[in-house]
């Protein structure tokens, strides 16, 4: 096998890899973001099985992410120290922001149970804030600035051949991850700003896209972002027509 031959086989290799773990990365996303409310057997102390699970979620993303930057680092092309630099702030700061606003969450959620006959304390009204306002602003906004940081690396990626594998695999991804982030602003009271970023994303990427001549089916990252942030506006859309507004899942009675 020539130099070629070695070169074109490396990026064959690495695009796959890089639509398995988005593909991955997905998955978790629904898993371990739509699962925990449906676990409500107790533990102990109101303490739900839920819970538990919740707890492995921050590992798990962080993980994943740390993952999918790894191997876009191997294959990526004319990515300026400066610009790694930027992404590897952005991911930190994304990370944190997730980080954060889950344990208030998961917390905050948990003690709120005991608070139920409370509803008019301060003591509540105090947990309702990290629970449902501060934490999930946090919780979502980590979302986001972690998808731009692998975003800008992503349109340094080494294009490939879009073989239908690697199609299939992003766009059940994408349906993983854009339904994810659509329940998860509803519940979370986030459509303020998650379905604004749910237009603003794909725009930027198709233009920057146009402007630099990049395919988007030869990339797995822009395509991945791409289509999942299409898919929540869709549903953002619909769910806002259906309801004349975006009512919480659990307000509806489906959580």
């Amino acid at each position: 096998m020539n130099a070629e031959s070695k070169k074109i086989e490396t990026v064959r290799r690495g695009s796959n890899k890089l639509s398995l773990w988005l593909f991955v990365y997905a998955l978790c996303y629904a898993v371990f973001h739509i699962t925990p409310p449906y676990l409500m057997w107790e533990v102990k102390n109101l303490l739900m099985v839920g819970d538990l699970f919740d707890i492995l979620t921050p590992f798990v993303m962080a993980f994943l992410i740390f993952k999918i930057y790894r191997i876009l680092r191997r294959h990526t092309e004319n990515l300026s120290p400066s610009t790694r630099s930027i992404v590897i702030i952005i991911l930190i700061f994304g990370g944190i922001a997730f980080v954060e606003g889950h344990g208030m969450h998961l917390s905050a959620n948990a003690i709120a149970r005991h608070l139920t006959e409370m509803k008019d304390t301060p003591a509540f009204a105090l947990t309702y804030l990290f629970d449902e306002t501060l934490g999930h602003i946090l919780w979502d906004s980590g979302i986001v600035i972690l998808s731009v940081g692998l975003i800008i690396i992503g349109f340094h990626v080494v294009p490939n051949k879009a073989s239908r594998p690697k199609i299939l695999r992003i766009a059940v991804a994408s349906l993983f991850y854009g339904f994810t982030y659509f329940v998860n602003a509803v519940e979370g009271q986030t459509v303020i700003f998650m379905f604004p970023l749910a237009i603003v994303v794909p725009v930027g990427i198709c233009w920057l896209a146009r402007r630099r001549h990049i395919g988007l089916l030869r990339n797995p990252v822009l395509s991945f972002f791409l289509f999942n942030h299409l898919l929540a506006s869709c549903l953002f859309l619909l769910w806002g027509i259906w309801h004349g507004g975006f009512p919480e899942f659990s307000k509806l009675g489906w959580v």
